[in-house]
């Protein structure tokens, strides 16, 4: 990327960051036209004394349910499985109809109901955060029959699901949910600081990440020492804002899946939900999109959780061009971090 453009884009993500209640951002961003540039703002300290360094690892938090999802598209490839299949051909003990598939799962279609809005789950997580749910908890909770919705009639966004896919791969696979992944994605892409986390960041690889919601006080903190990445019953890949702008590239070059089966992927339901950063808020299978945005077809997702809030995207035709942008902050936010995008994206649209 040609340097005047790169610092451009440094000095409105420092800009940007004033008008960001966070403490530090990190972005990567692949322009088929510029080439790629990785870049920071900010600190990874409360004082404000250590700046945030470039392409650090952060929990990608609902990120990973793009990932999840090409793992099963790519399981469908290899015939180990149809999108069709009702959930219980692979999880005999669940008490669902035929009509909870796994597509409905992938697209949030199914009516299962999410473990993230039962009340009683954030209190868990800050009285405990180091001693996540198990799985058969999560499931006794929210599996019992009874579904928010007839499956197909409705979309809602169901955690619950991602936790039952996740079941539903190491079912298929006869692997773990970690090893599933790193063989059917991580390893395809040479994705080398790309993993699935399953303890306590206690040895500082992640970089810090503050909120204040865990803790009676509310005092600003660093939660990723304390915090278990399994309370996501989902899974939780951490990874670089780098190696996510190389999965989502790979993923619309063909890298991971045929046309066909990236067809399926971004066959896409209306949420029927308002957000303001969408013309049109549509969602996939595991992927969120807005096919009216100004830029054209716009696909990605966000995660948010204890520490962080990151938000990734990819627009076939910026311009007349391919651009992939991943935007990650080391800090808890009501809401993604889209102006910032916006902000990055006008910089890049008059280059």
């Amino acid at each position: 990327m040609h340097i005047n453009l790169e610092n451009t884009l440094q000095a409105q993500l420092n800009q940007s960051l004033h008008f960001t209640s966070c403490m530090g951002v990190n972005v990567a961003i692949n322009d088929e036209k510029h080439g790629v540039w990785l870049g920071s703002s900010g600190f990874s300290d409360l004082d404000a004394n250590k700046p945030l360094d470039v392409n650090r690892s952060f929990y990608i938090y609902s990120i990973t349910k793009t990932f999840v999802s090409v793992c099963l598209l790519r399981l469908a490839q290899d015939r180990l499985l149809n999108l069709d299949d009702p959930l219980t051909k692979w999880l005999p003990r669940m008490p669902f109809d035929d009509t909870v598939t796994l597509r409905r799962l992938l697209n949030h279609t199914s009516g299962v109901p999410s473990y993230t809005s039962l009340k009683d789950y954030l209190p868990a997580v800050c009285e405990n955060p180091s001693v996540p749910w198990t799985h058969n908890k999560v499931a006794k909770l929210t599996c019992t029959g009874k579904l928010d919705f007839k499956p197909g009639e409705k979309w809602s966004y169901s955690n619950t699901g991602y936790m039952l896919l996740y079941e539903v791969i190491e079912a298929a696979t006869s692997k773990s949910f970690a090893q599933a992944l790193e063989d059917n994605v991580f390893s395809v892409l040479d994705l080398q600081n790309t993993y699935v986390a399953h303890d306590v960041d206690t040895k500082g690889v992640l970089t810090p990440g503050y909120c204040r919601y865990l803790n009676s006080e509310r005092i600003m903190e660093n939660v990723i020492p304390r915090y278990h990445p399994d309370w996501c019953a989902t899974g939780l890949i951490a990874s670089t804002p780098e190696e996510v702008v190389k999965f989502f590239d790979g993923l619309f070059s063909g890298k991971l899946l045929v046309s066909k089966q990236l067809e399926q992927m971004l066959t896409l339901v209306p949420t029927g939900t308002r957000e303001p950063w969408y013309q049109k808020h549509c969602y996939g299978l595991g992927i969120m999109a807005d096919p009216e945005s100004k830029y054209g077809e716009k696909y990605g997702h966000g995660g948010d959780g204890p520490g962080y809030n990151l938000w990734a995207m990819h627009i076939p035709n910026f311009h007349g061009r391919k651009l992939t942008l991943a935007v990650f902050c080391n800090t808890s936010l009501i809401a993604h971090p889209y102006a910032m995008v916006n902000d990055l994206l006008r910089v890049l649209e008059a280059a």
